[in-house]
């Protein structure tokens, strides 16, 4: 599976995520990365997600990529790297053979392990997916040629990211239409749960906008994460129907209540899967799975929520 070529097929595709570990190895990783073998048309390697210490995301996407043969997505944020940086590991990237990036701005030092951290943010993500159309054509951020070059040499499939909770979502529209004027092939988006949330996105973008996009999805495991998510991750909304449901089968006596956690756990893969079919029939590309806390379980999840017909309509 192709990520760049998926993106122009009549399927309805999905890609996942995987999370680096603090740690010298990604045998984990690796492992779970396997059971998703033509599932997924690439495979998200986050960097340094929740502004914690991880292993470098570049390494992890071609270790990934190498041990399983699977496309790596290769996230790439402007917090953690000036315009040197950037442009270098960019250019690593191309010589380690990755060929799908999202570039990011990447999430607050202050919510991770180092609130005192400085932040780059020495070119924001706009500026940066510039940066990697120049360097495709031959020249940095600076205008000054690269060399050895030949023309059309490397290609990259780059991404951005959107969001369907933004308060204004005319704006989402804009940005989302300037970034495909300056090269963007696809969007994967932030987590949706809500029907009516998805159904205002839908309503504001393009047709061409929604047939470039991956819905963010992502299958609630416990009403105690379900609460999480609503109060402190910005523009997600649980619905009241779900945060109920999820409620009348938490244990307040017995959090550990293994057949509570099992009846939470479906509640929640049912949910992932209607909004898997509406992403669907809305006209999406398809989606982008992210399990928190459930990532050896992203073959077993995607076999469950992905509808069988993947053709487009």
């Amino acid at each position: 599976m192709n990520l760049s070529a998926d993106l122009k097929s009549n399927k309805f595709i999905a890609t996942a995520e995987l999370n680096p570990k603090k740690s010298f190895t990604c045998e984990t990783l690796v492992a779970n990365a396997k059971k998703l073998k033509n599932k997924v048309s690439a495979i998200n390697i986050t960097d340094n997600s929740g502004a914690g210490v991880k292993m470098s995301s570049l390494v992890a996407s071609y270790l990934m990529q190498k041990e399983t043969g699977i496309e790596a997505l290769w996230q790439i944020t402007c917090r953690d790297r000036n315009r040197l940086a950037l442009q270098s590991d960019i250019l690593g990237a191309a010589a380690l053979g990755l060929k799908n990036i999202l570039p990011l701005r990447g999430d607050d030092p202050k919510q991770g392990d180092y609130p005192e951290t400085q932040a780059a943010f020495d070119i924001g993500t706009e500026d940066l997916i510039q940066i990697i159309k120049m360097i495709e054509s031959g020249k940095d951020y600076a205008g000054k040629e690269l060399k050895p070059f030949e023309e059309n040499a490397y290609s990259f499939c780059v991404g951005s990211a959107a969001h369907p909770g933004m308060p204004d979502l005319k704006t989402q529209r804009e940005t989302m239409e300037r970034r495909l004027s300056y090269g963007v092939e696809y969007f994967q988006t932030q987590i949706c749960f809500d029907p009516k949330q998805l159904e205002s996105f839908r309503n504001t973008i393009s047709d061409e906008i929604a047939g470039k996009t991956l819905l963010g999805i992502t299958p609630i495991k416990t009403f105690k994460q379900a609460s999480f998510m609503h109060e402190n991750i910005w523009g997600v909304e649980v619905p009241e129907s779900l945060m109920s449901e999820l409620k009348s089968n938490y244990d307040d006596s017995d959090p550990k209540n293994e057949n509570a956690l099992k009846t939470q756990r479906e509640i929640g893969l049912n949910n992932a899967k209607e909004i898997t079919s509406i992403v669907k029939d809305m006209g999406f590309k398809g989606i982008h799975l992210m399990a928190i806390g459930q990532e050896a379980a992203l073959a077993e999840i995607l076999d469950t929520i992905m509808p069988k017909d993947q053709a487009l309509n």
